[in-house]
């Protein structure tokens, strides 16, 4: 049974029944698309729609001799499956997975992956932190099983600074094989879309690959400070 909606969403259904675009109601409303796509999704809007609509066609039919719809069977395309997909998604998903799955739906392939490449990034940046080893002293010492009584059969385990610093840098070596991977196909769709692709992409991933090599230790601040000013200015800061 679907949950009894919200004042804000029976006003947005209002004028959804009045016409109105989505875009059009989330911004009367001050709410973000996503929340009246799902809102139209979840309490299937376009479900009452349908019948007001059916009952005005058997109000008025075609003129006689009309043949403006032969051979149109009505309906969807064949194979169209947006309906069913959006019921799915709406039945079964979290109210916060269908928005995220909703907004995602209005970004490009190429905005993905790089989404995806400033999370590989910052997950990088992040181990650095998290699996820091102060010095060859730095070790763990954690009880991984409590005794019954006895002392002697309490588990230990023991991370020696040696064996956590190795851990750290197999793991940093793979993240970092995968983000240049992700970097290498983000570069391949920009040649293979450069009339989708704008300055601003084109200058964010040069920008990443100076970030990159700074990190190892290579002399490029000038550059990177060049590739800063670029995007500023792309974007309208200065």
């Amino acid at each position: 049974m679907a949950r009894a909606p919200n004042p804000k969403a029976q006003e947005a259904e209002v004028l959804f029944r009045k016409g109105m675009k989505l875009v059009e109601i989330a911004s009367q409303l001050n709410l973000p698309d996503g929340t009246v796509r799902r809102w139209k999704s979840t309490y299937k809007w376009d479900n009452e729609r349908s019948e007001n609509k059916s009952e005005r066609s058997h109000k008025r039919g075609a003129p006689k001799g009309n043949k403006n719809a032969v051979g149109n069977d009505g309906g969807a395309p064949l194979n169209n499956k947006n309906a069913e997909k959006n019921g799915l998604f709406a039945k079964y998903l979290p109210d916060e997975t269908l928005e995220i799955i909703q907004t995602i739906e209005q970004r490009s392939t190429i905005d993905i992956l790089w989404d995806q490449i400033m999370i590989a990034y910052a997950a990088i940046c992040r181990a650095q932190q998290i699996m820091y080893v102060k010095d060859r002293e730095d070790k763990t010492i954690e009880k991984v099983m409590e005794g019954s009584g006895n002392v002697d059969s309490e588990k230990w385990e023991v991370q020696q600074a040696w064996d956590k610093h190795a851990n750290f840098m197999k793991s940093q070596a793979r993240a970092q094989a995968e983000l240049r991977s992700m970097i290498k196909q983000y570069n391949e769709l920009l040649s293979s879309n450069p009339d989708l692709v704008t300055e601003e992409q084109k200058a964010r991933i040069e920008k990443l690959k100076v970030d990159t090599a700074k990190a190892k230790g290579e002399d490029n601040v000038e550059e990177l400070d060049k590739l800063d000013k670029v995007l500023a200015e792309i974007k309208g800061v200065i």
